[in-house]
């Protein structure tokens, strides 16, 4: 049986913009505290008092990897998509193609990387591991991550698309899931 591909899912809400898992990826793969050595970045929108973590999606057809003249965007076998640092020549093509923003420089050497989910580590990711006050970070199975964004746009569909009139005639609109099996 193949293993379970896991992924990091990044609930906004949640954030505080405490910075804590800046500070956990940057001492697990450089053994120094600080924003700029980070595979994870906070964006922050402190007049609306909003923090974002931005992260690698790993896409599917990843524009990072496509546009790379050297090839040294890759996928790793856990899914995630990193740079090879030995192929890579740091002409940061690939920081110009990521929709998401999430793929930087490395201080050490200006070639580029992204969050590799600290495959090294069977803990898991330390970004996730720091944040477990907020939990806005959270280390799960791909299917239960997709599920879960799932779930969250059918709510946002219910409220935007509730057809016309049910709500001021009390006629009840609801979406139902089905669970594994295909049962409710």
């Amino acid at each position: 049986m193949l293993p379970t591909k896991k992924e990091i899912t990044i609930d906004a809400d949640k954030c505080t913009g405490c910075h804590g898992c800046e500070m956990a990826c940057s001492i697990k793969h450089f053994q120094v505290c600080g924003t700029h050595y980070s595979r994870i970045r906070i964006q922050e929108f402190r007049e609306v008092n909003t923090f974002i973590p931005i992260k690698c999606q790993a896409c599917e057809d990843a524009a990072c990897m496509d546009v790379c003249p050297m090839t040294a965007r890759v996928r790793a076998e856990n899914g995630a998509v990193v740079t090879d640092p030995l192929k890579c020549i740091g002409c940061h093509v690939c920081i110009q193609a990521c929709p998401f923003g999430a793929v930087v420089v490395d201080p050490t050497d200006c070639k580029t990387m992204s969050c590799d989910l600290c495959d090294d580590d069977p803990m898991g990711p330390w970004c996730v591991k720091a944040c477990t006050m907020q939990k806005a970070l959270r280390f799960v199975d791909a299917k239960d991550a997709a599920r879960g964004r799932a779930r969250e746009w059918a709510s946002k569909l219910k409220v935007e698309f509730q057809p016309p009139g049910s709500a001021q005639e009390g006629t009840q609109f609801e979406f139902s899931f089905c669970k594994e099996g295909g049962k409710e």
